[in-house]
């Protein structure tokens, strides 16, 4: 019975300790293998342009798209504010409206998903304000510009930044 009651012992040590132990290599390969959740978009993760689209109204439709440089993956949630329209180095006051407060969605932009803010404008009329760049602010934090493609009237409506529509 000695025997047994080593043998007892020193079975339950060692399946005490092969669970303890490949319990920790699975917390170990859990927390390994969790990806990192992206972090929030600044000007440096991005390269942004602004082309005019066609618009599914009378009006007219810009699209200000944001595409990962290399390796990059971040987050974005809402809009792109403090839009101010430049002509050369003349400030346009065109009026913009922005989206409710609350209406946006977290997005992640990397490279191969750049993401978008839409910016409607009325028809053009026969004196547009002449614009060549826009500056405006991340939702998160930072400033860019960008080159504007035309002549706009206001006031724009920008939408939250998400996924190309086709």
């Amino acid at each position: 019975m000695a025997i047994s009651s080593k043998f007892r012992r020193a079975a339950t040590a060692t399946a005490l300790s092969a669970l303890v132990g490949g319990g920790a290599l699975l917390t170990a390969g859990a927390a390994t293998a969790a990806p990192a959740e992206p972090s929030r978009c600044v000007p440096t993760d991005l390269n942004v342009s602004v082309t005019e689209g066609h618009a599914p109204n009378d009006g007219r439709l810009f699209a200000i798209t944001f595409e990962a440089k290399p390796g990059v993956s971040c987050t974005v949630e809402g809009a792109p504010s403090g839009l101010t329209f430049f002509n050369g180095e003349t400030v346009q006051g065109i009026e913009v409206i922005s989206p409710e407060p609350g209406s946006a969605q977290p997005y992640t932009i990397d490279e191969q998903h750049p993401g978008v803010a839409y910016v409607a404008a009325p028809a053009e009329s026969s004196a547009p304000a002449p614009v060549s760049s826009i500056t405006f602010d991340l939702p998160s934090r930072g400033g860019i510009s960008a080159a504007w493609p035309s002549a706009i009237d206001g006031p724009v409506r920008v939408g939250n930044i998400g996924p190309q529509v086709s």
